[in-house]
């Protein structure tokens, strides 16, 4: 299938975007990068600004969720897939595999990724997409992830803010594996580092607490409240 002017402009500016930096990306440099002739204004029969564009542009992108859609699926269990990619079995071993997938879906958006985690010069706007259209959806996903991992011991655990510390360490790491060119600044390579935070929240999941306060976690209900 031919691609459009437009799906062309949004292709080229993300990755454009992705390598120089929203700010230091022109709207010719666009315009010639998508094969238009740079400095025509052509954008402008697409979209209003280039702000427009970089949000537009990253919406649809997320949008486009390919392998990853199957997780959203209410009847999707993320623990039994888990299960079947990590045949030992243990805890850990699912959680590394867990950080895996999280990792490859920073990768498969990697201009996205770069735009959003290390430029900031982006409009307000995107912010808010990335929060409704992917980041809420990613720690949604994760928290139901360590929820069914966790079976009996769920109610024991505040399991939105454990979410956010693993998604987050999976970020942090891809952000500074990507300025160092692939490397790490702390000389540790990616399965370390996955078996270190595995092991982290292993613990977490593992841990019996001792204070019978109920747990709040996003759609998951302690039994003792909804009894």
């Amino acid at each position: 299938m031919a691609t459009t002017s437009r799906d062309r402009i949004m292709t080229e500016a993300l990755r454009l975007f992705g390598e120089q930096g929203f700010a230091k990306t022109s709207v010719a440099q666009i315009e010639q990068a998508a094969g238009l002739s740079g400095g025509s204004g052509a954008l402008y029969r697409h979209f209003k600004s280039k702000d427009e564009l970089l949000v537009q542009a990253v919406a649809a992108r997320l949008e486009d969720r390919g392998e990853w859609e199957q997780f959203l699926a209410p009847d999707f269990s993320i623990a039994d897939m888990l299960a079947e990619l990590s045949p030992a079995g243990r805890t850990v071993d699912k959680l590394l595999t867990l950080g895996r997938v999280g990792l490859a879906r920073l990768d498969h958006d990697r201009d996205v990724t770069r735009i959003l985690l290390r430029d900031n010069s982006i409009p307000a706007p995107l912010l808010e997409v990335f929060r409704q259209q992917e980041y809420a959806v990613v720690m949604s996903t994760v928290t139901r992830a360590l929820v069914e991992l966790a079976g009996d011991q769920a109610r024991e655990q505040d399991w939105d803010a454990t979410a956010a510390v693993l998604v987050g360490a999976l970020a942090h790491f891809w952000m500074m594996h990507d300025i160092f060119d692939g490397g790490h600044p702390a000389d540790v390579d990616t399965d370390r580092y996955l078996r270190a935070t595995a092991e982290l929240v292993a613990a977490r999941i593992d841990w019996v607490d001792t204070d019978p306060a109920p747990r709040r976690t996003a759609g998951v209900v302690s039994p003792e409240v909804s009894r």
